[in-house]
């Protein structure tokens, strides 16, 4: 009787695990976008268009940070970040590269060491970068493409195409995406958003149109 349930279990656990892997294996199906809905965080500090059925999910902190992320589907995501620290940071740097300035006038030939002066902005992208390639287990392998400059809600931004891998169970699956930054008033804004590469053609144009709609510091509220 043993010999007889071993031979029912083995083919059993067979058939499991290789329904495991197939499912594992397959693309996710794709998010289809409703038609556009509006939405204003509750503290006013962001507004933008996204798909009705793309819901928003909103965190707060006490005015300092406010971030809203959209996650249709599992690897699809856009994440969108407004804090004061990115603020600060930009203050620092500024005044360092005023001291920096004000050391190399001193020096003869002045005008050939000054250092090019990044934007505040350039600073900001720059850090960006810099910790979503220290995010290896959110983003591994991750590399920034081509950048551009762009404008969102009247104001400057820097926007960099970027590819990663997505880990999984059964092997990982290439990523594509965009990583965006822009300074508005006192605040940092911080964009991410991408997808399984095959899906990249039917997502991201559906991604950059809800930044194309972006506006940060709100005046009116509400959805």
């Amino acid at each position: 009787m043993q010999n007889v349930y071993r031979w029912i279990w083995i083919p059993s656990a067979l058939a499991i695990l290789g329904m495991t892997l197939l499912f594992a294996s397959q693309p996710a199906a794709i998010p289809v976008p409703g038609v556009m809905k509006h939405y204003t965080a509750s503290d006013r500090s962001i507004s933008i268009d996204h798909p009705s059925n793309w819901k928003p999910h909103l965190r707060s902190l006490h005015a300092v940070e406010t971030e809203i992320d959209f996650r249709p589907a599992r690897n699809v995501f856009m994440d969108i970040n407004v804090n004061l620290q990115g603020s600060l940071m930009v203050d620092m740097l500024k005044s360092v590269d005023t001291e920096n300035a004000r050391i190399a006038s001193m020096a003869p030939g002045s005008e050939a060491v000054t250092p090019h002066e990044l934007s505040p902005n350039a600073h900001v992208h720059g850090a960006q970068a810099a910790h979503l390639k220290n995010l290896v287990t959110e983003f591994p392998g991750f590399e920034d493409e081509e950048t551009a400059k762009t404008q969102i809600g009247g104001r400057e931004a820097l926007a960099t195409s970027c590819r990663w891998t997505s880990p999984g169970l059964f092997g990982s699956r290439p990523m594509a995406g965009r990583r965006v930054t822009l300074l508005s008033g006192d605040h940092q804004v911080s964009i991410v958003y991408g997808c399984p590469k095959e899906m990249e053609k039917a997502i991201l144009p559906v991604f950059d149109q809800m930044l194309k709609s972006l506006e940060t510091d709100v005046q009116g509220g509400g959805q």
